[in-house]
């Protein structure tokens, strides 16, 4: 990374939020800022006609590697990828190395800082944020914190934490917060109904919404765009309509079913949305980002050992799970699929351990004391987690929930997890891009962009340089891995 401190920042923006990041950028308190797009017309600058260059240079079939996206590097661009895992081998390569030019075309004229953005969540800011590593450029990925009225920075799920310490009463605080059995995560208020017919109307919407992006792809003459070809329903995690017997695999009955099995002896499966950019872009063994064979065979572990597995499904995924994940779950004894409406609080209460990859019951499960078996998350603290990090570690996983808890007092173990997300946690309210205009802003957008401004300054290469001593080049621990 530069020398120097931050003062030019390349930000890029996902659909309809380069207005959001302009004004953001603008108050960072840097000299400039440039918002880049993959939508033509869009931002400072966008990469679509670079893109499209470069892709067509390249010809219909691509075998050989690019000088700046090596063989192995390339398969874990694709395998990361809501849309290239799912298109032609020979595709996904070619588009790949395109954006990989249109990268380091946007990096030349550029020469950022810093490369900011959202979580990343497509082989798009993945490549950028690769080649920006390759010349040594800090990428700060921004997202809501679990902590109220607080932002987290991150990059590839690790949490950026400052060196200071934590106020001991803040860390009561917020102790309290967590700890709460009340505690709910924002996304999952206010979702009750979940019927057939709900079902029918999703899939319906979204079949409609593919066949407009497709248009929209040919009109706009970007049949490439990232966005427009996630819509198509051919990708292999889009459901059909025999999934809709989902509704019949939910056993209402529930609490009767696990009543015989002790509490210790009930792990909690909370699934995640699939597909899901945490664990995508997280996780480091491209293994476990085969997310739902993880799952099962983590499954065929546990109810070996005699586990009862109590099955919830994420809210926001109803209408989007393939029943084949279900299918081979409920194959196993002692499997049990709660309802929708059973909120994760409720299920946790009934059990003594929780299995999760990035997901806040993670999270939740930890601070009330439970085994939380949780992958590469931004909360996870080795002595408070259960930490799955390769393939290897799942038969091992039922020995160590059977070994739970630690000796550490639970008290002492929730001000470890809490003081973890407050050093990696700033003061700003991490406002939603939803109806903004730049002409009438929302005050809590400048505050905070300026409290961004003010931590990136904080935790690069002229502060605390937290990517050269956490995250050096080359800390991966496989080839092709985005930490190399």
């Amino acid at each position: 990374m530069t020398a120097k401190t931050p003062d030019n920042a390349l930000i890029w923006a996902v659909h309809r939020t380069q207005d959001w990041w302009k004004h953001i950028g603008d108050n960072l308190g840097f000299a400039s800022n440039t918002v880049f797009t993959d939508r033509r017309g869009f931002g400072d600058r966008w990469i679509t006609d670079d893109f499209y260059a470069a892709y067509r240079r390249l010809g219909r079939v691509t075998t050989s590697a690019s000088n700046l996206l090596s063989d192995v590097e390339l398969e874990d661009v694709i395998a990361r990828c809501r849309v290239l895992r799912w298109l032609p081998e020979a595709k996904a390569r070619r588009m790949a190395i395109a954006m990989a030019e249109a990268a380091e075309r946007l990096l030349d004229a550029v020469e950022p800082d810093v490369f900011l953005c959202r979580p990343i969540d497509s082989y798009v800011s993945d490549i950028v944020a690769r080649r920006a590593r390759a010349r040594e450029i800090p990428c700060f990925e921004a997202t809501a914190s679990p902590l109220d009225h607080m932002t987290m920075l991150m990059h590839r799920g690790r949490l950026m934490r400052v060196a200071e310490t934590p106020e001991p009463a803040e860390i009561d605080r917020r102790v309290h917060e967590l700890a709460d059995p009340l505690f709910t995560p924002s996304y999952v208020q206010g979702l009750t109904a979940y019927t057939r017919a709900r079902f029918l109307r999703t899939y319906g919407y979204f079949r409609l919404r593919s066949a407009a992006f497709g248009t929209w792809r040919h009109l706009a003459r970007d049949p490439l765009r990232c966005h427009l070809l996630d819509a198509l329903p051919g990708l292999g995690h889009k459901v059909g309509l025999s999934d809709i017997r989902i509704t019949r695999m939910i056993d209402a009955d529930w609490q009767a079913r696990i009543a015989d099995a002790p509490r210790e002896r009930r792990v909690f499966f909370g699934l995640q949305l699939i597909p899901e950019a945490a664990i995508d872009y997280w996780i480091e063994d491209l293994r476990l980002v085969r997310h739902e064979d993880m799952l099962v065979e983590l499954a065929r572990h546990l109810t070996d050992a005699g586990y009862m597995l109590v099955i919830k499904d994420h809210p926001l995924q109803f209408g989007f799970r393939q029943v084949a994940l279900l299918d081979a779950l409920l194959a196993l004894p002692n499997t049990v699929f709660v309802p929708y409406d059973v909120s994760g609080n409720a299920v946790l209460a009934e059990c003594g351990a929780s299995v999760t990859a990035t997901g806040t019951l993670g999270l939740q499960a930890a601070m009330v004391g439970n085994a939380s078996v949780v992958g590469e998350a931004y909360y996870a603290t080795p002595e408070n987690f259960i930490i799955t990090r390769a393939w290897e570690d799942l038969p091992n996983v039922a020995g160590q929930i059977a070994a739970w808890p630690p000796s550490t007092p639970l008290r002492e173990r929730q001000e470890r997890i809490v003081a973890n997300l407050l050093r990696g946690s700033f003061e700003a309210n991490f406002i939603s891009h939803a109806g903004f205009d730049r002409r009438q802003p929302y005050p809590d957008v400048t505050a905070f962009g300026r409290a961004l401004g003010t931590q990136v300054r904080r935790l690069g290469p002229d502060g605390e340089d937290w990517h050269r001593r956490h995250m050096p080049i080359g800390g991966g621990r496989y080839p092709g891995s985005p930490l190399n």
